[in-house]
C-alpha cells in the first residue's frame, strides 16, 4: 500500500543498476533475483531518483510528490524524507559518506549516481526466484550484465609454521586499481585484462591473520562500499575500511584469531571462524558476524574448514573434511552435496549463481587445484592439462562473470570465458608483490587485493641495552642458525620461486648454495658442526628432511614414514636426529602426530613412545631434555632422557620456541603478544622477558636463538 500518491512513472518499468532491478509497475525492487522488503516512501524516492539519473532530484520536488498534505509541516516532512532515506540507502547497502547509488546534496536534495544497465541483457526469468536442481545447491537466477567494467583491485594470505620462516612479515593491503576488461573498441570483441592503474587504501601493514590455515588462505571481502579483512595475529581484529580508503573500522569479536571465510550477498553478515580449531584442527566453529558491530552467534553446531553464502543469502555451502556441505543461516540440518578428493576451501559461485567454483588441497603433498561443481551437481576438475598450473586455487570472478581470476604461485592470472570453449590463461598481475587473495567488487569495476611484501631483515638483541643490530644485510635472510662452534652460518633467502638455503662463514662469505625449494622449515648442524640436517618441500610435494655433510656431497633422504618430515635436531653424539610431522594446518589434517628418531648407522626411522599430539620438537644443547609444542599450539611439555614419561612445561599461546645456551630455560616467542617468554625447565617457572623489539615499517618480529656471543637474534 502506498502512502499518499502513486508510483511515479520512469522511463522503463524494469531498470537494473548493480545487483538491484526496479520493477516500477509492480513497486518491487530486487536484487540478484530475491525481492527486498522495500516499500512506501523508500521505494517511491527511488523511482523518481531513476526517472531522471545524474540529475538533481529538489526536496522541494519530493515534498510536493510524496508529502503533497504536509506542505506546512516541514519538521513532519524532514523527518518523514530522512527516515525514508535511510531505509532506502540501507536497502542497497550504501553510504551517504561514499555513495554508491544515492548522493546527498546537502540542504537541496539527491541524484543518483550509479550506473544503469540495459534490461535487454537480461535472463528473461530474473524474477524467478529460486531455481532447484535435486542435485545441487539452491542457486539464485541472477544473471551479470555486460556493461563497461573498468578497474581491478586486491589481497593475500600467510602462512602459520612453528618454526617462522620468515623474520618478519609485512603486509600490504593495496588496490590494483584494475583491469580494463576493454580500454578500446566495443565490448564484445575479445580485448585483455589488463592492470591499468593502482591504488593503496590502507597503509597499516596489518592486513591478514599471520596464524592461518594451509587450507584456509586468508580473504578479504566486500559489499562494493567497504572491504572487510583480518588483521594480522598479534592484533586479533575484523576491520572495514570505504573503498576509497580512509578510517579502518573495527569490528567486535570475541575470536582470538578471527578468520574471515565470506560475506553475505547483502553486506549484513561475514562468516568467520578461528583460524586453528581445538586441538590444532583445521576445522573451527563457524560464526555469523553482523558488519555493523552486532552480536555474533553460531551456525548451528558446524565445524568446518570454509563456508560461503550461495547468492540468495539464505543458503551456506560449508567445506568440512573432503566433503561439501548445504545448510541455511541457521546451520540446520546440514545435506552433504559431495564427496572431493582432497580438502576443499575457498568456495565461490558465479555472478549467475549457476556454478559454484572451489579450490581442492591434497592432503598429503598440499598441491591445491580447481574444481568446479554445475547446476547438475556434478564435479569437474579446471586447468587440468594446463602446464603452469602446479599450484593454482583462490578464484574469483569479475562482476560481469565474464572473467575468472585465479592464484598461480603468488599472482593472479585470469581466463576471459566468453571468447572460447577452452580458454588459456594470462597472467594479470606481475608487481613483484606476493599478491595472495583478491574479492571482486559486485557492484563496481574494481578487484581489491592484499599483497605481501616479501621483505626480511635479521638482528641481534642486546636485551640489557635493548637495542637491535642488523645482521648480514647484504644477503637479508629470511630464516639464520648459526653452528655450535659460531664459525658458519645456514640461512635462506627468497627468490622468484621459492627459496634458497645457503651455506656461510659467519663473516658473510665464502657462501655456497646448499638446495632450492618451494618452502624451508627448520635448519640445524650437528653438535659438532660436521653434518647438517633441514626439512624443505616442493610445490607439489610433501615434506622431506635431508643430512648430508656440511663438506658437500650426497644429501640423504630420511626413508620410512611418516610421509612429511620436517624439524630436525641433533643428539649429542651426531648419530640421531629426532624430528616430527607438521601441524595439521601445514600438511595431513585429521593425522595423529608423533615425534620420531632416525638412526643414521642402522638407517632406521622409530616412533618415540607417548608422543601423540606433539610436534616441533627441540633437544635441550647438553641433550638431557626434549621440548615440544603441543598440537593446539597453547602450551609445551618436556622429557627427560634419564626419566620415563612427558610432563607439562608450561600453557600459553606459543611459537617457536628454542633452549638457552645452558639448557636451563626454554625460550618462545608469544603468539599473539609481540613479546619473548621463557619457562625454566626445574621448577616450571613461567616469565615475560621483554617486548620484541619493533622496526619501522615491519609487522612482525620473532626471538629465533643465540648469536655465538649470547645475543639474541
Amino acid at each position: 500500500m502506498w502512502e499518499g500518491c502513486s508510483l511515479p512513472t520512469v522511463a522503463t518499468q524494469q531498470v537494473r543498476f548493480g545487483p538491484f532491478v526496479l520493477d516500477a509497475h509492480a513497486g518491487e525492487l530486487f536484487k540478484h533475483g530475491i525481492r527486498l522488503k522495500l516499500q512506501g516512501h523508500p521505494i517511491q524516492i527511488l523511482a523518481m531518483l531513476l526517472e531522471r539519473p545524474g540529475e538533481l532530484i529538489t526536496r522541494e520536488e519530493i515534498q510536493q510528490k510524496l508529502w503533497p498534505n504536509e506542505s506546512g509541516t516541514f519538521v513532519d516532512f524532514a523527518h518523514g524524507l530522512n527516515t525514508a532515506v535511510r531505509k532506502l540507502r540501507q536497502a542497497l547497502g550504501d553510504e551517504a559518506e561514499t555513495p554508491q547509488y544515492v548522493e546527498t546534496l546537502p540542504r537541496r536534495g539527491y541524484r543518483f549516481v550509479g550506473q544503469l544497465s540495459e534490461m535487454a541483457d537480461l535472463d528473461p526469468g530474473w524474477r524467478s526466484g529460486i531455481r532447484k536442481n535435486a542435485h545441487a545447491p539452491d542457486i539464485t537466477a541472477a544473471n551479470a550484465t555486460n556493461g563497461l567494467p573498468g578497474t581491478v583491485q586486491g589481497s593475500s594470505r600467510t602462512k602459520r609454521t612453528s618454526f617462522r620462516a620468515f623474520i618478519v612479515l609485512p603486509l600490504l593491503a593495496a588496490v590494483l586499481g584494475a583491469a580494463l576488461w576493454m580500454s578500446r573498441g566495443k565490448w564484445r570483441t575479445s580485448s585483455p585484462l589488463q592492470v591499468v592503474a593502482t591504488k593503496q587504501i590502507t597503509f597499516g601493514g596489518m592486513v591478514g591473520n599471520g596464524p592461518t590455515t594451509s587450507d584456509n588462505f586468508q580473504s578479504i571481502q566486500t559489499d562494493g562500499r567497504r572491504v572487510y579483512f583480518a588483521t594480522s595475529a598479534q592484533t586479533a581484529q575484523l576491520r572495514s575500511i570505504a573503498i576509497t580508503g580512509g578510517e579502518e573500522t573495527t569490528i567486535p569479536t570475541s575470536l582470538k584469531d578471527p578468520v574471515i571465510l565470506h560475506l553475505s550477498p547483502n553486506g549484513d553478515y561475514l562468516i568467520v571462524r578461528n583460524a586453528l580449531g581445538e586441538s590444532g584442527s583445521t576445522e573451527a566453529q563457524l560464526l555469523l558476524v553482523a558488519t555493523n558491530g552486532g552480536a555474533a552467534r553460531r551456525l548451528g553446531n558446524i565445524e568446518a574448514q570454509d563456508a560461503a553464502f550461495a547468492p540468495d543469502g539464505k543458503t551456506i555451502v560449508f567445506a568440512k573434511g573432503q566433503a561439501l556441505f548445504m545448510t541455511d543461516t541457521q546451520g540446520a540440518a546440514p545435506v552433504k552435496l559431495a564427496d572431493v578428493a582432497g580438502y576443499p576451501f575457498w568456495l565461490r559461485w558465479s555472478p549467475d549463481g549457476q556454478r559454484m567454483r572451489f579450490s581442492v588441497q591434497e592432503a598429503t603433498t598440499q598441491k591445491s587445484s580447481l574444481w568446479e561443481m554445475g547446476p547438475d551437481g556434478k564435479l569437474r576438475p579446471l586447468l587440468s592439462t594446463w602446464e603452469k598450473g602446479q599450484q593454482v586455487c583462490c578464484g574469483i570472478w569479475t562482476a560481469d562473470g565474464r572473467n575468472f581470476l585465479f592464484l598461480n604461485g603468488v599472482q593472479y592470472w585470469y581466463v576471459d570465458e566468453h571468447t572460447a570453449s577452452d580458454p588459456k590463461p594470462a597472467m594479470l598481475t606481475s608487481s613483484g608483490l606476493s599478491i595472495t587473495a583478491a574479492v571482486a567488487n559486485p557492484i563496481g569495476k574494481e578487484i581489491f587485493v592484499s599483497a605481501m611484501s616479501p621483505k626480511a631483515e635479521v638482528f641481534a638483541w642486546d636485551l640489557k641495552a635493548d637495542r637491535a643490530t642488523l645482521l648480514y644485510p647484504e644477503v637479508r635472510p629470511f630464516r639464520l642458525v648459526y653452528s655450535p662452534s659460531g664459525e658458519q652460518v645456514a640461512y635462506t633467502k627468497r627468490v622468484d620461486q621459492g627459496y634458497e638455503l645457503w651455506l656461510a662463514n659467519v663473516k658473510g662469505t665464502d657462501r655456497r648454495l646448499v638446495a632450492t625449494a618451494w618452502r624451508f622449515a627448520m635448519v640445524a648442524f650437528s653438535p659438532n658442526g660436521k653434518k647438517f640436517a633441514f626439512s624443505s618441500r616442493q610445490a607439489d610435494k610433501s615434506w622431506k628432511t635431508y643430512w648430508g655433510d656440511v663438506e658437500g656431497g650426497v644429501w640423504h633422504k630420511i626413508p620410512g614414514p611418516p610421509e612429511n618430515k620436517v624439524d630436525p635436531n641433533w643428539s649429542p653424539d651426531g648419530q640421531t636426529i629426532l624430528f616430527g610431522q607438521p601441524p595439521a594446518y601445514m600438511a595431513e589434517p585429521g593425522v595423529e602426530r608423533h615425534l620420531y628418531t632416525f638412526d643414521l648407522r642402522r638407517g632406521k626411522t622409530t616412533v618415540m613412545q607417548d608422543t601423540a599430539g606433539l610436534f616441533s620438537p627441540r633437544w635441550s644443547p647438553d641433550g638431557k631434555y626434549v621440548a615440544a609444542m603441543h598440537a593446539d599450539s597453547k602450551g609445551m611439555s618436556v622429557w627427560e632422557v634419564t626419566q620415563s614419561g612427558w610432563k607439562p612445561l608450561f600453557s600459553y599461546d606459543v611459537d617457536n620456541p628454542f633452549w638457552s645456551q645452558d639448557s636451563t630455560w626454554v625460550y618462545f616467542n608469544g603468539a599473539y603478544d609481540r613479546s619473548l617468554w621463557r619457562a625454566r625447565v626445574s621448577d616450571r617457572k613461567l616469565e615475560r622477558v621483554l617486548p620484541l623489539p619493533m622496526r619501522d615499517n615491519y609487522t612482525a618480529c620473532f626471538g629465533n636463538g643465540f648469536t655465538p656471543n649470547g645475543k639474541f637474534f
